[in-house]
């Protein structure tokens, strides 16, 4: 079973204290189901589905991707979005198909967060990232996404957004990567990537988003700036 478990899991704009009916990693067969039945809908589908939602949630991340440029109308036709989509949605297949193994998966967890650093993802934008996760389940599965599953979901993507953190904050950013990028061309805008951070920060820690109680509960996975 993991170790350490806690019943602060944040899920985005719901922000509820979710436990599980049953403990990881009783709820294996569960998750794995589902996501089956999320494969079966297209994952390259799904995923533009997904990146639609972070992007309702928080529209400065779009400004952390190499498709930022892509105008609003073409967005999500873009082959740059799919194939980025696609990825994403495998990686979450492979954390899927690793639940059980548990040692294994960890140390792959926090190598993702350590290389996220560079992109300029901050705490923030995990929180992000997992309710549009659990918003897009929602939609993907209908009915069949009940309370009782969603729970299992919050759950272990809370395990893993706190184990990508844990493994960003051993890596102190270098001041010339200080706000990172996704995109790949040159020139990239900072004061963008930086605001991007901005608004998800502020999303993440909006009186009307999050009780103060969770937020002082998940504020540990924060990382300290020195004096």
């Amino acid at each position: 079973r993991l170790s350490g478990r806690s019943p602060c899991i944040v899920v985005g704009a719901d922000l509820l204290l979710l436990w599980p009916s049953m403990p990881f990693p009783d709820t294996i067969p569960e998750l794995r189901s589902s996501w089956s039945a999320v494969e079966g809908l297209g994952l390259e589908a799904v995923g533009v589905l997904f990146f639609k939602r972070i992007f309702e949630i928080a529209p400065g991340a779009l400004e952390l991707f190499s498709f930022r440029d892509v105008p609003a109308p073409e967005l999500y036709e873009s082959a740059k979005l799919k194939s980025h989509a696609l990825k994403v949605m495998n990686t979450v297949g492979v954390a899927v198909s690793m639940l059980d193994d548990v040692p294994a998966l960890l140390p792959v967890l926090e190598g993702l967060g350590k290389k996220h650093v560079d992109y300029g993802v901050v705490p923030a934008h995990y929180e992000v990232v997992g309710q549009a996760l659990l918003d897009t389940l929602a939609l993907g599965l209908g009915d069949a996404f009940t309370p009782e599953l969603k729970a299992a979901w919050a759950e272990i993507y809370g395990v893993v957004s706190s184990t990508m953190i844990k493994g960003a904050n051993k890596v102190p950013a270098p001041a010339h990567t200080e706000h990172g990028s996704y995109a790949t061309h040159s020139g990239a805008d900072l004061g963008a990537i930086k605001d991007s951070q901005a608004n998800a920060e502020s999303w993440y820690t909006s009186p009307d988003c999050m009780p103060q109680s969770v937020r002082s509960c998940v504020s540990s996975l924060m990382p300290t700036k020195s004096a």
